[in-house]
């Protein structure tokens, strides 16, 4: 077939073809220029989240050794705990602590009991009581006898009463000293759950 094209229609065809690449090459351009944003944004998601990654594994040595630390100081900690397992031997240990120092001070132990043990999540605080008589001075230095022992103590309660109020020389003093024990009930409970 023979087809004879007029000029003016080979401009039409020439322009109409060249509108159709420009086309063409602007769609194929947006459509690169979107793909490589997304590839950009999902490889930079990636990149940073592999970056999280190393940083966690690069500070896991240092994280092991706040842990180590962490541990020793809980080690010192508990061996100022209270000697005995239980309640009753850890808060006898306590009474002869407190006779002791009060003895060494010369102060005459009149009143001495047992409180209720306080639970304090992996700790059980035994609270004992004792009650004198004694001048502010040798109570002052029961308290100091007391910060220095090498138990963990802490005065929870002080009771004060002025035994002659002519001469507030002597008081009687009622104080509750707070030692500390492993709690043995959580250890039970998680050996109860792992047998279920």
């Amino acid at each position: 077939m023979n087809l004879k094209i007029k000029e003016r229609e080979k401009k039409f065809l020439v322009y109409g073809g060249i509108a159709a690449a420009i086309i063409l090459f602007y769609s194929l351009f947006s459509w690169y220029t979107d793909l490589k944003a997304e590839v950009d944004e999902i490889s930079g998601t990636r990149m940073y989240m592999l970056e999280k990654q190393l940083h966690a594994i690069a500070g896991k040595g240092d994280l092991k050794k706040k842990l180590d630390i962490l541990e020793k100081k809980l080690e010192r900690q508990e061996k100022s705990f209270l000697q005995g397992d239980t309640p009753p031997v850890a808060a006898a240990a306590l009474q002869k602590l407190l006779k002791r120092s009060a003895s060494i001070l010369n102060i005459e132990v009149k009143l001495e009991r047992t409180l209720n043990p306080v639970e304090t999540g992996f700790y059980l605080g035994i609270p004992v009581e004792i009650g004198f008589t004694a001048s502010t001075d040798k109570f002052k230095n029961l308290l100091v006898e007391l910060r220095r022992s090498s138990f963990l103590l802490t005065v929870t309660e002080i009771k004060l009463r002025v035994t002659n109020i002519s001469n507030p020389k002597d008081i009687f003093t009622s104080l509750v000293v707070t030692g500390f024990i492993k709690n043995p009930e959580p250890e039970e409970e998680n050996s109860d759950e792992a047998k279920k």
